[in-house]
């Protein structure tokens, strides 16, 4: 308790004193005096807590853009997710491995281009038919881990060359039945992304956007004061590491963890991050987060980097231009800091 109070008494010092909220990297508000006016609302989308904050704009634009912003999210986010019966994800589920090939949506068509690419590109450390394990449940009070029995069952199922995508014609297919997908990992930026740009479409300047954890900035909190964004530490989740200040030309900022959507049975914690190739969850790192320019160039790279443990996740950051990185878990930084931050991240970070 002693430590969260002044990792939390620090954070509050660099953020001006004020309240944070909780998440993997949080928005921390602007200073009271000499504010600009900002206008926050929050929904539950994707299964997360979004936040959307806007500032220096009237109010009349502000409540008719966060609400055309919200529409574009909810019916994005209705579209891509695989709880929700009916929807084109749905469809192409219950036709799987009938040979049917079936039209979907342009968005839906572009996050599973680039899911089956970061899909390759990580080596299936990444993969949309993770889906197909359907036993896990992560809801308190209805946990549940499939056996091995019914993971070795559906393991067949998992991997992404059983998804098929015909990009000229905006269709797709799943050759095997049982096969099912799960966007979670490749969907939350782009909705995310598409909802600040409904923002920018309706004369917003200066926006944030936090889902989870993952957020999205454009512009600045004040005229004066650029989004501040507090990262969680996630070997010591009710704490914090610093925070980041977000650059005006928009910025994005992706973090994963094993302590979101998790449970614990006999001294090991299971978390919501599968392995594709075992549906278990994935093991050696506690978190990490990645700081870019874009959703596309993070995008999906979070679980993957999980799932492939952290030598692997530095390769891939060495590869991806202007992408700084945090890795958290056994093995990291020197002594018992289990912690690594690139050397661009590490200048950035206002240390808690």
């Amino acid at each position: 308790m002693m430590q969260r109070r002044q990792c939390l008494r620090r954070l509050g010092q660099l953020a001006g004193g004020l309240q944070l909220m909780a998440w993997s990297a949080v928005a921390l508000p602007s200073h009271a005096r000499g504010a600009a006016t900002a206008w926050q609302e929050s929904r539950v989308l994707m299964g997360t807590r979004v936040d959307l904050m806007v500032s220096a704009v009237p109010e009349a634009l502000a409540r008719v853009a966060m609400a055309r912003a919200w529409d574009r999210m909810s019916a994005l986010a209705a579209m891509m997710s695989r709880f929700e019966a009916g929807n084109p994800l749905d469809r192409l589920a219950s036709v799987a491995g009938q040979g049917q090939v079936l039209p979907l949506p342009g968005e839906l068509m572009a996050v599973l281009h680039a899911a089956l690419q970061r899909a390759q590109d990580s080596g299936g450390c990444y993969d949309p038919t993770v889906g197909s394990y359907q036993g896990w449940d992560f809801r308190p009070g209805m946990e549940h881990r499939p056996g091995e029995g019914e993971l070795q069952a559906q393991r067949p199922l998992s991997g992404w060359r059983h998804l098929t995508l015909d990009l000229r014609r905006q269709r797709a297919s799943l050759d095997r039945a049982g096969v099912r997908l799960d966007l979670g990992g490749a969907a939350k930026l782009p909705i995310l992304e598409a909802g600040l740009a409904v923002l920018r479409e309706q004369g917003v300047a200066n926006a944030l956007l936090n889902g989870g954890g993952d957020i999205l900035t454009l512009g600045q909190a004040e005229a004066d004061r650029p989004w501040r964004v507090a990262l969680r530490d996630p070997r010591e989740p009710t704490c914090w590491l610093g925070v980041l200040d977000m650059p005006a030309s928009g910025a994005v900022l992706a973090a994963s963890g094993d302590y979101e959507r998790c449970f614990e049975r006999q001294g090991r914690r299971f978390h919501h991050i599968l392995d594709p190739r075992s549906g278990e969850p994935s093991q050696g790192l506690h978190g990490l987060a990645l700081l870019g320019r874009s959703a596309a160039e993070l995008n999906a790279w979070g679980p993957a980097m999980m799932v492939a443990g952290p030598a692997q996740a530095r390769r891939w950051a060495q590869g991806l231009q202007g992408v700084e990185l945090m890795l958290a878990g056994p093995g990291e930084g020197q002594g018992s800091q289990q912690l690594w931050t690139s050397a661009g991240l590490d200048r950035q970070l206002q240390r808690a």
